[in-house]
Order: C-alpha cells, then structure tokens, then sequence
C-alpha cells in the first residue's frame, strides 16, 4: 500500500472567457489520485476539509478507489491556489495556506493512521512548510520504525512558505532519509541556487546516495539514478498539447505505481530493463495527462493500451 501525507488545493485555472474554472489539485492529492488509477491500494493521510471542496476531494478519492486514511474532517477551509499560464505553458501558482485543512493534524494523529500493510509513504511540496516541521519529522521517525520506506517529490515552493531557510533545512532532511527521489532542474536550481545544474544534482545525489532520483528536466526528457542504474528517456509528444498542469505529479505516481506492483524491489534487485519499462510508463503516462486539461492522471487501461499502441 502506498500512503499519502500533503496538500489538497482547489486550483482556480483561468479560462479563455476571463473565468476561472476550479480544479481539484495539489502534487501529494494528484499522486494519490494517479497510483489510485494504476490499481494501486492509497491511503490519503492529510486532512478534508468540512467545506464543499472537502467534499469533492473525498468523493474524487472514493471514485478513483483511493481512501480517506482519517477519522475526521477539519473546520478550516481548503486551501485554494490562483493558476496562470506562462508563455511556455508552465503553470504558475499563488497560493493560500493560513490557516486551511490540510495542516489541521497532529504527528500523532497522522502517525496513527498509518496503514499497517503500508510499504512506502509519499510526501512533499507543500507539506514541508517548516511551521509544520516537527510533525513532519516525527512521522518521518515513526516510518523507519515502521519499516514503510519514504518517496519525496522535493517540488520547491520557496515563495510559498514561512521560512526560506529552515524550509531548506527541513527539506534535505528529509531527502537524506528517503529511498525515492524526485526533482525537476528547476527544484534544483531553487534549492541550491549557488550551483549549476549538474552540481547541483551532485550535491542532491550526495544528500542520499543510496536512494533512486528521478530527475525531469521539462522537454528533454527524465534520467533516473540508482546505485548501479542511470537511464534517460526523451519526452512523449503529447497530442494535443493542452498543458503541463500535473505532470510532474502524474509521472511520479506512475513510477512508484510502476515499482509497487514488482514488490518495490532495491536496486540490486532491479534489473535494468525493468527500471527502463518502469521509467517508459511513467513517461507515457505524463504525456497522456498533457493531453489534457488540468491533472488527469491516466488509468491502467488507458495506459496499458497506449504503451500497446506505441508498441
């Protein structure tokens, strides 16, 4: 089973009228939401709002088979986050975080909602806020008591929190003690903004070297790093091209989707070509979501009968 702790968002998306449409997103929620729809048993351990969105967000999960790892829902709202479209069509977000559901929990709330048939816990993005620090840090404590691996997508929001430099603090922290990584250049350069992009990887790849790394660097593809294994694929053309909202996201649901179902082997057990199918899926599977508006992770059969298409 995979367990999920961060942020649930309302993304108000713009439309071509001048509205905004609202959609249900947040990187932790989305990763959620696209193991969910590879078959994968998720439990979504942040809190739900009482609100009308914390509604929506639960009948989502219920829909896509994932479920709600809490007893209770919180009376704060939900947290909301204003989306743009640059002129590369990249998402840009401003975000509110004050005082919203998804951080209304304790560490020992959360650590006691842990499944007991959990193998690997996924956090990260927003849920690093270094206000919520200490709880983070204890839950990160109480899965290696557990023995339930940790994945990080460290998806850098440095405008977005309390504390630039306890963020960062918190944030390599916790990479050091996880198994699964993912970055794209752009976190890189936002967290170590002294380096170039490969001392940069250098210097993330020192922070767990034992761990895989997933690095995305936008149209030229993604190269994953374990141990023995170093492989690139390029980018799947998307047609249409609609946007990139969640790609990221559905690509790291589908690479740990992709390792869930072979056991979620250690490197030394892995074989290349497995990785390499592992990495393929994941690819396939951001490119269909590309395709559409929003994050739309694809389901298994979508993406079984896209990797059959492309032979």
């Amino acid at each position: 089973m995979l367990a999920v702790i961060g942020e649930n968002v309302v993304d108000m998306i713009p439309t071509p009228d001048g509205h905004y449409r609202p959609c249900l997103g947040g990187s932790p929620f989305n990763v959620a939401i696209g193991a969910a729809r590879q078959n994968i048993a998720v439990s979504y351990l942040s809190p739900l709002s009482q609100d009308h969105f914390g509604s929506a967000f639960l009948n989502y999960l219920t829909d896509n088979d994932a479920h709600y790892g809490l007893p209770f829902f919180s009376r704060a709202p939900t947290s909301l986050a204003m989306v743009s479209i640059n002129a590369q069509h990249q998402p840009e977000y401003s975000l509110y975080r004050t005082g919203i559901a998804d951080r209304d929990i304790s560490a020992a709330q959360q650590i006691t909602a842990l499944p007991e048939n959990c193998k690997l816990l996924h956090l990260g993005s927003l849920a690093l806020e270094p206000e919520d620090g200490e709880r983070i840090n204890a839950v990160v404590q109480a899965c290696h008591t557990k023995d339930i691996q940790l994945a990080v997508d460290i998806n850098v929001r440095i405008n977005a929190v309390s504390n630039v430099d306890s963020y960062r603090t918190l944030l390599l922290n916790v990479i050091a003690q996880s198994q699964f990584i993912k970055a794209s250049d752009e976190d890189l350069q936002l967290l170590f903004p002294t380096l170039n992009l490969q001392q940069a990887l250098n210097a993330l790849r020192d922070c767990a070297p034992s761990a895989l790394l997933a690095l995305t660097e936008g149209e030229k593809g993604a190269t994953l790093y374990w141990q023995q294994h170093s492989m690139s694929l390029p980018v799947v053309v998307a047609t249409p091209f609609v946007d990139t909202v969640g790609a990221g996201d559905t690509f790291w649901a589908n690479l740990l989707a992709a390792l869930l179902q072979l056991g979620l082997p250690s490197a030394a057990q892995i074989s290349t070509a497995e990785l390499t199918q592992c990495l393929q899926r994941a690819m396939l599977a951001a490119s269909l979501n590309i395709a559409s508006a929003g994050c739309n992770p694809p389901t298994a059969k979508q993406l079984n009968a896209a990797i059959k298409a492309i032979g």
